[in-house]
């Protein structure tokens, strides 16, 4: 009677306390790369080593925004009108809608303009921007390698340098491969990065593969520093050649 009493005194509490511990175990589960690239002495080989291990991950989520882009194109040139609003494939449709935030389900050219894949020398380039090449404190402690932002306390960690009376907190993910994701997805969904949507739509329907350098200059919105951002995004396509990444992937 009385842990009952106890337990519903101190409701609030014990739940803070258990968002508190949750978030505790994430940050654990948060290592950042692997260990063993931490410890390359030779500027190429670690540059080398950050590419070639975050491209696996861009890939493998670039391969399953095409298998869901491939679906809607299938879905929607057949006969919409045969389509089993209980079935699976009306399930998965909406589900995709939902993802990308598409207005209209059965309108093609909203969802080919936003379920497409980001050139890997596009998501290298910030990557390596934004981590620091991998050796920020985001990417160690919170597995955030584009640092992300959210204003629930649940996912995220403070960053040192917050302003007094901001609420933001920096994301953090289970894994690298879950900031990939989100990452992605923020560039496919959100109205800050309608001009990177737009531009890839216009390569498309000029049978051109989504191009990192070209793309790059769209990113206006995704710093405070602006046309900065855009030069230095630029110089770090260039200087790695990383359009070879690009290639790579519409190669394979």
């Amino acid at each position: 009677m009385y842990l009952l009493k106890f337990l519903i005194n101190n409701s609030k509490k014990l739940l803070l306390t258990l968002c508190l511990v949750g978030s505790m175990q994430s940050h654990c589960l948060a290592k950042g790369l692997p260990k063993e690239y931490y410890e390359i002495d030779d500027v190429n080989k670690a540059k080398e080593y950050f590419f070639e291990h975050l491209y696996q991950l861009i890939k493998e989520e670039n391969e399953a925004i095409l298998q869901d882009r491939e679906f809607v194109k299938n879905v929607l040139t057949s006969n919409i009108l045969r389509i089993d609003f209980d079935s699976s494939t009306f399930s998965k449709l909406l589900e995709i809608k939902q993802k990308y935030k598409i207005k209209n389900i059965f309108t093609l050219q909203e969802y080919l303009k936003k379920v497409d894949v980001i050139p890997p020398s596009l998501a290298l380039a910030q990557a390596a921007l934004e981590s620091g090449w991998g050796k920020s404190r985001f990417i160690k402690e919170a597995n955030n390698i584009f640092g992300h932002w959210t204003y629930d306390p649940r996912f995220g960690m403070i960053p040192k340098q917050r302003k007094l009376g901001a609420s933001h907190f920096v994301r953090v993910f289970q894994s690298l491969q879950e900031s990939v994701s989100a990452y992605m997805l923020n560039l496919n969904r959100n109205l800050a990065y309608r001009a990177f949507q737009e531009k890839r739509f216009e390569q498309r329907k000029d049978k051109q593969s989504p191009e990192g350098l070209v793309l790059s200059q769209t990113m206006l919105n995704y710093s405070a520093i602006a046309q900065d951002y855009l030069k230095i995004l630029k110089d770090i396509i260039l200087v790695n050649n990383l359009q070879n990444f690009d290639k790579k992937f519409y190669q394979s």
